[in-house]
């Protein structure tokens, strides 16, 4: 069953700091999803042409592929062309050439293109990692710090190095006290179970590998410890953002529909979704199964000062991706986001 986010939980799941926060003119309530007003007019038409949007594959690219096979793009009024390509720098390419208007990226990906100066806006988180991602452990490694002085196992690039990085930021360990070792496409899993590694990070079908090859293991920490950390992002090039606003609106609600479609259909989305991947549709429950959705509310407040993605999550990813050498100065992740436009859809329900 895919698990979707609340928004009283995406709110306190991290301890409660995505709560309400009161200052002039920024008081969010994540409980009755009271938003300041935006300066993007809710009740803009869908410009004419086509919201371009590109990704690498994953999940999220298919549930966005989905929303469009039942027509809940068309609903909003929204002419999408949805390109795949295999590489973050062919993501990059397409945004910096206007090929595209818009990106399916990770969190981590949309702070490496925006430090390679492209200009972009995160303006709709989409979904969120919960157990999609994990770090094993030897039994004798009890947690995060445990693992100050010793190795572990990631792909290189990946979600899972992200995991760490993020992991270990989180719980304030030096990242230098940590040696990561690259798998070199090989299961970061296998590793850990030949006893090459004292840990790993490895996928949710990475980790019942490895478990039933030595059950000793334990799970030492998932995608769901920090909520956000592996997520998918909708990210816009500003000038899209600037000149077609009703495009994004309705992208907005096209996504608040799926959420809604996923909630009661989860079954016939999971089918769908195996499908549009070309995945088993076994792993595909799976890998769906590790994933939440964020709907509206919780944009609302994620977006926003007071919400756990924008008041830490993001800083959290800027600092992993430089611990990782992703990024080589760091940006001001804030400055990434912009909630206006969820806001505005918010506001106006």
């Amino acid at each position: 069953m895919v698990v979707v986010v609340a928004v009283a939980l995406a709110a306190v799941a991290c301890g409660g700091s995505g709560g309400a926060t009161t200052t002039a003119d920024t008081a969010v309530d994540p409980l009755t999803i009271t938003v300041p007003p935006s300066k993007i007019d809710p009740n803009l038409p869908v410009e004419p042409g086509i919201f371009r949007v590109v990704g690498r594959p994953s999940m999220t690219l298919g549930l966005l592929r989905v929303a469009g096979m039942h027509g809940l793009l068309g609903q909003q009024g929204l002419s999408t062309r949805i390109t795949e390509v295999p590489t973050a720098s062919a993501v990059g390419s397409e945004l910096q050439d206007g090929t595209v208007d818009a990106a399916i990226v990770t969190s981590d990906e949309a702070v490496r293109l925006a430090s390679s100066g492209l200009p972009i806006r995160t303006v709709m988180l989409l979904t969120a990692g919960t157990s999609n991602y994990q770090i094993l452990a030897r039994a004798d490694v009890a947690d995060i710090p445990g693992l100050a002085g010793q190795d572990v196992a990631v792909s290189q690039g990946s979600e899972g190095e992200l995991l760490v990085q993020g992991a270990l930021a989180a719980d304030e360990v030096t990242s230098s006290t940590v040696r990561v070792v690259p798998a070199n496409g090989l299961d970061p899993g296998l590793m850990l179970v030949q006893g090459e590694v004292a840990a790993a990070a490895v996928t949710a079908t990475q980790a019942v590998a490895a478990i039933a090859a030595d059950p000793t293991l334990h799970v030492l920490y998932t995608a769901g410890d920090y909520p956000g950390l592996i997520s998918h992002v909708l990210v816009v090039r500003q000038d899209v953002a600037a000149q077609r606003p009703g495009q994004i609106l309705a992208f907005v609600r096209s996504w608040q529909a799926l959420y809604g479609f996923n909630r009661d259909q989860q079954d016939i989305v999971i089918a769908d979704v195996a499908k549009v991947t070309d995945a088993d549709p076994a792993i595909a429950a799976v890998d769906l199964a590790g994933l939440s959705l964020y709907d509206l509310a919780a944009n609302a407040v994620e977006l926003l000062p007071g919400g756990e993605y924008f008041d830490q999550t993001i800083g959290v990813v800027v600092a992993a991706a430089q611990a990782a050498g992703w990024i080589t100065e760091p940006i001001d992740g804030q400055q990434l986001i912009d909630g206006s436009f969820v806001q505005a859809v918010a506001s106006a329900r």
